[in-house]
């Protein structure tokens, strides 16, 4: 086996990255243009392709929708979905709100069959197993899931094109709709759906925790992990800001300390 004599960390490449995913958004406003090469298309999937996954599974097949009338038509069904959660869930998007999606030149549909969760650890001891590694399974499974949906994120923002993260493709009866409209058979599950389009205006900067609160060396730091109070707080005075505004904007919000709720109205925006 080789071994580098003098390992060097490239901290230029390193810089480049995060250059990257600092800018990446989920931008809910595209820009209707031109379409892109089925290349480009092919290899923002493969980046996908290559995301990290429990016992290298792989447990994702990633449909490209690019033909207009299915973008068009796969639109339709995410807009119904979007109808029910403004129904029964406020404060989430709205995705046909200006008919972003529509104007998507592409949609990734990541579609899984959570079967495979079967090849994460199982413990010979059946009590055992549905005490410590049940639960763990399907966790193992939408991680590996996430991983590649970042990757296309990601892979799209290289491209100098902009994309969105769609969950609601795990909800029953929009998987049912797309698994008919894409012929996937009942047993795959569309968990994210990833519009890809031109962006229709500069992405905003987008509010981030602090790095010397977020990141812990070597233990906890107590002081900077957020509680039941923080939750509660963000829920009823930041969410939709810290979704919808610009990191100005909703600073601006928070530091009003406003004691009547969410009450003001805030545009679709990027993430």
């Amino acid at each position: 086996m080789k071994f580098l004599s003098q390992a060097k960390v490239n901290n230029k490449k390193l810089q480049s990255f995060v250059d990257l995913a600092s800018s990446r958004r989920s931008v809910r406003s595209f820009n209707p243009g031109q379409r892109v090469p089925k290349e480009t298309l092919e290899k923002i999937a493969d980046a996908g392709r290559w995301a990290p996954s429990g016992a290298n599974s792989q447990p994702w097949e990633i449909c490209v929708v690019e033909d207009p009338e299915r973008v068009r038509e796969v639109a339709s069904v995410m807009a119904s979905q979007a109808d029910r959660l403004n129904e029964h869930c406020k404060g989430f998007p709205h995705v046909h709100k200006k008919h972003w999606v529509h104007d998507s030149i592409a949609l990734l549909a990541v579609f899984v069959d959570p079967r495979w969760a079967a090849t994460y650890p199982v413990a010979l001891d059946s009590d055992l197993d549905r005490v410590e590694y049940e639960e763990n399974r399907s966790n193992i499974l939408l991680v590996s899931v996430g991983a590649a949906i970042q990757n296309l994120q990601l892979a799209t923002t290289a491209a100098g094109l902009t994309s969105a993260w769609l969950s609601g493709g795990g909800e029953p009866q929009t998987a049912r709709d797309l698994q008919e409209l894409l012929g996937f058979p009942a047993t795959h599950i569309p968990y994210g759906i990833v519009p890809v389009g031109w962006p229709r205006r500069k992405a905003e900067s987008r509010w981030r925790r602090p790095i010397s609160e977020t990141v812990h060396w070597n233990r906890a730091v107590e002081a900077n992990l957020r509680n039941q109070h923080d939750i509660d707080h963000y829920l009823a005075k930041e969410r939709r800001h810290s979704i919808y505004k610009d990191a100005t904007a909703r600073d601006q919000h928070v530091e009003r300390a406003p004691t009547a709720g969410e009450i003001d109205a805030v545009e679709d925006g990027n993430l």
